[in-house]
């Protein structure tokens, strides 16, 4: 995943799509995805895209691998939550987040692509840009901090309805699924902040710091607040890792050759075989 800061907004776009599967449209233009996210809420629909989800992953015998149907899904989904927190702190721009906006596409493996509009700007204490490396005043941080509390509420709320929704289908537990939402958003900002290529001037890294305390907020309403081990290994030497609190049950997917395998962040590796797997993905 390559990020990179800047005012432009094709650069913005171009990155969205790249890094996040999730692709702008116009204010004007119909999608052509083939659900909404607000289809989720509705039993039918819901049921549809979660089985063609199951059969794309090999998970539809009879029934068995439901709760990972749905553990995955909202691994999945925490790709879009990425996106749209990308586009806040990386380019102080606001996607909708509405349920008939906001539009899904599978991609044939189980995985999903998605679309939605831009809804606003953030003001970034500059009217000449994010390029500008002026530091924000009081002000603007105390404004920008209101406006993300409440996209995060938003969000949380969106994210609710649907894993409920997906839980009851799946019998996925919310709580992990809501854990693994968590883990990618504190480890994006963790590679946000560590990253000089992603933030460039002082003035995105502050603005990128004061937005991960509001995002990651220590609170028991948080969603996308959780506590998370950091890797440590003797020979590791790359980026900051944090391993998920729950599996995702993604070593179900498939069999043979397609099998998936433990994720690199699984809490089910011992250190040494996850030193092993990081070596080998690096080759």
């Amino acid at each position: 995943m390559v990020l990179y800061s800047g005012n432009d907004r094709e650069e913005m776009v171009a990155l969205l799509e790249s890094s996040f599967v999730t692709s702008i449209r116009g204010a004007d233009d119909s999608s052509t995805y083939a659900f909404a996210a607000g289809d989720l809420l509705h039993d039918e629909k819901r049921d549809l895209i979660l089985h063609q989800q199951a059969i794309q992953q090999g998970l539809d015998q009879g029934g068995t691998g439901s709760v990972a149907v749905g553990t995955l899904f909202a691994k999945r989904y925490s790709v879009w939550v990425m996106a749209v927190i990308s586009a806040c702190s990386l380019y102080d721009t606001v996607l909708n987040i509405e349920d008939d906006v906001v539009r899904i596409e599978l991609n044939g493996t189980g995985g999903m692509r998605y679309e939605t509009r831009m809804e606003r700007s953030l003001d970034n204490g500059s009217g000449l840009g994010i390029g500008e490396n002026v530091a924000p005043t009081n002000e603007v941080l105390a404004q920008r901090r209101t406006e993300i509390s409440m996209l995060r509420d938003r969000l949380q709320l969106h994210l609710g309805r649907i894993f409920q929704s997906v839980a009851a289908a799946t019998g996925a537990s919310t709580r992990i699924m809501n854990e693994l939402v968590a883990h990618n958003v504190q480890q994006l900002f963790t590679r946000a902040i560590e990253d000089h290529a992603i933030w460039k001037t002082d003035k995105r890294l502050e603005l990128i710091k004061h937005d991960a305390h509001v995002w990651l907020e220590e609170s028991t309403d948080n969603t996308f607040f959780t506590r998370l081990q950091r890797f440590e290994h003797p020979e590791w030497q790359g980026p900051q890792l944090l391993i998920r609190r729950y599996c995702c049950l993604a070593y179900q997917v498939g069999s043979g050759s397609s099998a998936h395998g433990y994720c690199n962040t699984c809490p089910k590796l011992d250190s040494e075989s996850r030193w092993r797997m990081l070596l080998k993905s690096d080759d």
